[in-house]
């Protein structure tokens, strides 16, 4: 009996903490964060311990290759990490890049010049 509510509390502990992992990465991803966050819950019905940690590196190993690779960098409006190449923030929906009025090209939000043509001509903050 004892064992066995170790073995849930292990179980809950690694599902919730790889839960809260992926809810957080694959949100600043904006990369199937629904998805990637109730896929863990598998571990929980998993015969044995051996096999939960199995399933938990699996999950953790096909995450980790899938997922968009790259920097985040934090958000000027809500200061939430983000992916770099993300035009909008997925947590504040506002704008985390500027324009180019020359080229019309997305520019990071604290660029001076645009790094495609040399214009200082951006958008407003």
């Amino acid at each position: 009996m004892g064992s066995n509510l170790i073995m849930i509390v292990v179980k809950l502990a690694l599902a919730g903490g790889l839960m809260f992992f992926l809810y957080k990465d694959a949100r600043a991803r904006d990369y199937s964060w629904f998805m990637w966050t109730f896929i863990p819950v598998i571990t929980i019905f998993t015969p044995e311990l051996v096999t939960t940690i199995l399933t938990f590196l699996l999950i953790l190993g096909m995450y980790l290759m899938t997922r968009p690779k790259g920097a985040l960098i934090s958000c000027p409006h809500c200061g939430k990490k983000v992916h770099y190449i993300l035009a909008f923030c997925p947590h504040c929906r506002q704008s985390i890049k500027r324009e180019c009025l020359r080229c019309h090209d997305t520019v990071d939000w604290d660029a001076e010049r645009c790094p495609h043509c040399g214009s200082m001509n951006l958008t407003k903050f």
